[in-house]
């Protein structure tokens, strides 16, 4: 059991660690490519917008479980840094199961869309099939790591409801 979550964690370092590193990379490698050629050589790069753009789009769909894991996406805290701590949990386990909710509405649509496409990109004519694929990846990681906030969060409300009622004893 220990080499199968051993192996597991690898296979998550590898995609939301290395690979978004490596396209990064390749996005900044892409835009020096693009800015020699054009105000050096005189010549502009066709593909470099497109990879680019894909390089991109790879980046966030591999990097976005890593940026939940951290906790540092994008929230609005208007109200929730207003509150207190067990309305705060009680607001960190509803932001997790409506994304939940929400990914499993889309999830099967999505994977059903990507799948039908026929469509190539413009300059590189790859098949949206491979472009798109992390998305699915992303969905996954997403609805995974979703499910277990909602699980973390409500053993700290039970515990923390747990501890308010052992005081009044």
């Amino acid at each position: 059991m220990n080499s199968i979550k051993k192996m597991g964690r690898g296979v998550m370092y590898l995609l939301g660690t290395i690979i978004p590193n490596l396209t990064f990379l390749l996005i900044f490698v892409t835009f020096m490519i693009t800015i020699i050629s054009r105000y050096l050589l005189r010549t502009p790069v066709p593909w470099a917008y497109e990879i680019s753009i894909l390089a991109y789009m790879w980046t966030m769909f591999f990097g976005v479980g890593k940026a939940m894991q951290n906790e540092e996406h994008v929230v609005f805290a208007l109200v929730y840094d207003s509150v207190g701590p067990k309305l705060k949990i009680v607001f960190e386990i509803l932001n997790s199961l409506i994304l939940v909710i929400l990914l499993v509405i889309v999830f099967l649509p999505s994977v059903n869309s990507l799948l039908s496409k026929k469509m190539v990109t413009g300059v590189l004519k790859l098949p949206y099939k491979v472009v798109f694929a992390p998305l699915i990846y992303m969905f996954a990681e997403m609805l995974i790591r979703s499910v277990m906030v909602s699980v973390k969060h409500l053993k700290n409300l039970r515990n923390t409801l747990e501890k308010k009622g052992g005081d009044r004893k």
